[in-house]
């Protein structure tokens, strides 16, 4: 991964936000090996790159990852959010708290899922924690006793299906999915969790048939419900 580059970088502006597309396998800030940040404030970028750096630098600073507002998972194809000035950053922020942005992703399973979500809601809320022995997995807790045995480590949150399309031939879904706390491959181990892996998950897959090499998971944008940034 050390020696990874990107020729070009995919972006686009408006009054409030950078959107860059991020490639798969990738991670979006600073980790174990070189990060999307880090490609982006390299030296040999061309100037419309090094020029946003430098305006972003004239508020903040690299520690605060040029005020990235969402990260992607490794594997994860999709839009990273800069906003551009302190100001949208904080609104942002608070919105997030307040559950009133939505995070939009499409998504490939194994199986026919609209079978699931005849018998139950399409929203799985399973609460989920990191993994007390593996820092490279989450778990999910469906017991009432491990609920309350770990509750000061658990993040309620919710995943909702909100469109399906199912390929006979393939025995494949497809589905769009919307999460608001966005925690750690939250929507990996609840579709997991009920039995609809998605396709090249390496992680949470439960079936043998691993039939694509990369994990079809991408990031479709954000939707901001009421204020206006």
């Amino acid at each position: 991964m050390e020696n990874i580059k990107l020729s070009s970088f995919v972006y686009y502006q408006d009054k409030n936000f950078y959107y860059f597309w991020k490639p798969a396998g990738l991670a979006s800030s600073r980790w174990k090996s070189v990060s999307f940040l880090d490609l982006m404030c390299d030296e040999k970028n061309n100037e419309s790159i090094k020029n946003i750096v430098k305006s972003q630098l004239e508020f903040f600073w690299k520690e605060k990852e040029l005020w990235l507002l969402n990260r992607l998972d490794w594997p994860t194809t999709g839009l990273l959010y800069f906003a551009k000035n302190p100001k949208v950053y904080n609104k942002f922020r608070e919105l997030q708290k307040e559950w009133k942005i939505d995070k939009f992703y499409v998504v490939e399973v194994y199986g026919n899922i609209q079978e699931w979500v005849k018998d139950n809601w399409n929203i799985i809320n399973y609460p989920i924690m990191h993994h007390r022995y593996n820092d490279d997995r989450m778990v999910v807790i469906s017991s009432e006793d491990d609920k309350k045995k770990w509750k000061w480590k658990l993040h309620e949150v919710e995943t909702e299906i909100c469109e399906i399309e199912y390929n006979e031939k393939d025995k494949l879904s497809t589905i769009v999915v919307k999460i608001h706390k966005w925690i750690r491959h939250q929507i990996r181990i609840h579709l997991s969790s009920i039995w609809y892996p998605i396709c090249g998950d390496k992680i949470y897959c439960k079936s043998k048939n691993q039939s694509f090499d990369k994990l079809h998971l991408f990031s479709v944008g954000m939707r901001v419900d009421g204020s206006v940034l």
